[in-house]
């Protein structure tokens, strides 16, 4: 269902509930690939998937590994949209690409882009919840891109930020703070926001995030009582079907051999249906 309408009081003017909702779709997609990806994860492990020491079946672990690769797809959803509200504010996004650090390593900006006097860049994360060693990790990814760009524009002013998008979680605050009170870089200022305090620094930015929080408040009234994942039966759907003949040879070898894993993996998601045996005469 798509939507173009004023919802109390928020007029979409920036980014449409259309434009958000097909932007969703893309990402979500189950493209003609997506069910020989997943066999062939499950049939590289099988054991996270059935066996004794498994309370859940394999089709609920399935679920659960789909439902955890949506979280990851939506976190990139939301810097897609951030970038395209950022470009329609007024601003000039930069491309994200900032090549390689001193060792070598690639490195790639979450948001990246001008006034026209400063340069901004923002690292995002949905949110705050990293462990101990993943905060470090972050920061110093975050040091990594800003000595980057001051190499790229050694004569202008930088505004480096640290945004968590969901404000409801917020476990590393005093850690990045006092990371960011101890450097020294010249011509840089440090931020670290949550929520909706970033879009608050930009012009017209608060109108944006109100806009962006309706569009979010509508999608889940509207997909309140739908499944977020369905998961084809793997005995009887022809998306199955289709996969398993695509599979090659070596993936098509393990998951028909006699090892016990693959017996039960085999019993648990292929027993209701004839797809095994159809696509085993169809490979010959």
């Amino acid at each position: 269902m798509l939507l173009s309408y004023i919802m109390k009081g928020v007029k979409f003017v920036i980014i449409s509930y259309d434009e958000f909702y097909n932007l969703l779709s893309k990402h979500f997609q189950n493209g003609d690939d997506f069910y020989l990806s997943l066999l062939q994860t499950v049939i590289n492990n099988p054991s996270r998937y059935s066996g004794l020491f498994r309370l859940s079946n394999a089709k609920s672990k399935i679920i659960q590994n789909i439902t955890q690769s949506r979280e990851i797809k939506f976190g990139d959803i939301i810097e897609q949209i951030t970038t395209e509200y950022i470009e329609r504010l007024g601003y000039q996004n930069f491309n994200k690409n900032l090549g390689t650090d001193s060792k070598g390593d690639v490195l790639v900006a979450d948001q990246f882009f001008t006034d026209g006097e400063i340069i901004y860049l923002v690292e995002m994360k949905i949110r705050d919840d990293h462990d101990a060693s993943k905060k470090r990790g972050q920061y110093d990814n975050f040091k990594r891109k800003i000595l980057r760009i001051k190499n790229l524009y050694p004569n202008q002013h930088i505004d480096a930020s640290m945004w968590f998008v969901d404000n409801s979680l917020v476990k590393n605050k005093k850690y990045y703070l006092q990371e960011m009170i101890t450097e020294n870089f010249d011509n840089t200022s440090l931020h670290l926001y949550y929520g909706g305090e970033f879009f608050a620094t930009l012009r017209g930015g608060s109108d944006a995030w109100n806009e962006l929080i309706t569009i979010l408040r509508e999608y889940r009234h509207l997909h309140a009582n739908s499944s977020d994942v369905e998961v084809p039966d793997f005995g009887t759907s022809k998306q199955i079907y289709d996969a398993l003949l695509k599979l090659p040879q070596k993936y098509w070898d393990k998951l028909m051999s006699d090892k016990s894993e693959y017996v039960i993996l085999r019993e648990e998601l292929f027993s209701s249906g004839d797809n095994l045996k159809k696509a085993s005469l169809k490979r010959r």
